[in-house]
């Protein structure tokens, strides 16, 4: 069974509000670390990004404000939104992270974009313009929970990878 249907699976029957919970603590925390990213955004506050990963039931809802970002678990891929993202988890993340390069991956149709251009690349931009790593990231959110979420992470990992899912952010290796 393919690592995405497994995920599925096992996410379906969760509540969305500790996911939530847990998106608003590491978006908080990150706005706080990269104001720089923060003050890029200025010209798109107010518009919304819909990432949806391939095969799930889930999509995250990203929201520009004045002075933050926002992030929402969602289960309604039909919520309003200016640019809709969609592809592999992991590339998904390796192009938040800036390791791999979102046009050539839009380009090699790994991952699908719609709406507005130019929301989308001073989104990319603001991103590009600071090294982010998601997993030191929410680690660093955690605080005194870091070690337990660290096990935690590896476990996923190596039960992404043990049924054909890749690495990625999870442990700092590349996709394959």
């Amino acid at each position: 069974m393919p690592p995405a249907t497994i995920a599925r699976l096992l996410v379906r029957p969760l509540p969305l509000m500790p996911l939530n919970h847990l998106l608003s603590l590491i978006t908080r925390h990150m706005c706080r670390r990269h104001q720089a990213v923060v003050r890029r955004l200025q010209p798109i506050v107010g518009h919304h990004f819909l990432i949806t990963p391939d095969g799930s039931d889930i999509g995250f809802l990203l929201e520009i404000h004045a002075h933050r970002v926002t992030a929402t678990a969602t289960r309604n891929s039909r919520l309003p939104a200016d640019v809709r993202i969609s592809g592999n988890f992991v590339r998904l993340v390796q192009m938040l992270e800036g390791s791999l390069d979102g046009d050539a991956l839009f380009f090699s149709r790994e991952i699908s974009i719609e709406g507005d251009t130019e929301a989308m690349l001073t989104l990319r931009n603001a991103i590009d313009s600071e090294d982010i790593d998601l997993r030191a990231e929410v680690l660093s959110a955690c605080g005194p929970l870091a070690s337990p979420a660290a096990r935690l992470l590896d476990a996923g990992t190596s039960l992404w990878v043990r049924y054909g899912g890749g690495t990625g952010f999870l442990n700092g290796s590349p996709a394959r």
